[in-house]
């Protein structure tokens, strides 16, 4: 099963709410629309995860299953991308199938390389995780890089430049 975060689980998250334990951070951060729940618990098990924790971050609304494209609404890709990836800009037209998918591989780039400094990336991770766009993750580009060194972004790095940003 394939997750994605909601609403109430983000402001969970930024409010430091006693509703959700410290043990699901890591987790929560890691529901993306793009990890399985077997990727999320493996990774998890340091921090004491199990399978009844990801169902209880279900039931308390933090999360919820990603829809795949089949299930997906006569509007395409916007009904089937987590609610994070989808911007409607108000002075541009609804983003294509194309580059919404090239912001989801992005932003997965980018949460990957931040994850990676454990906590002294966190709030950075936070920063990616807020991006609704590809030029968003350009501004975070040169952050990303100062903390991660530049060997580390430099596959977000080539990807922003690939895709035009």
């Amino acid at each position: 099963m394939i997750y994605v975060k909601t609403a109430a689980g983000r402001q969970a998250l930024k409010e430091r709410s006693e509703t959700m334990p410290r043990k699901y951070h890591f987790p929560f951060l890691m529901c993306d629309g793009l990890r399985d729940s077997s990727e999320i618990l493996a990774a998890s098990v340091q921090h004491g995860l199990t399978e009844s924790d990801l169902l209880q971050m279900l039931q308390l609304g933090f999360i919820e299953e990603a829809k795949l494209m089949s299930e997906a609404s006569p509007d395409g890709l916007q009904a089937a991308l987590p609610v994070e990836s989808v911007h409607i800009p108000v002075q541009q037209s609804a983003p294509t199938e194309h580059s919404a998918a090239l912001f989801v591989e992005a932003e997965h780039l980018a949460t990957s390389i931040t994850a990676k400094l454990g906590l002294r990336g966190f709030r950075l991770n936070m920063a990616v995780e807020r991006t609704n766009n590809l030029a968003d993750l350009k501004v975070l580009l040169p952050q990303i890089e100062e903390a991660a060194g530049p060997l580390a972004a430099k596959p977000l790095a080539d990807f922003l430049k690939n895709a035009g940003v």
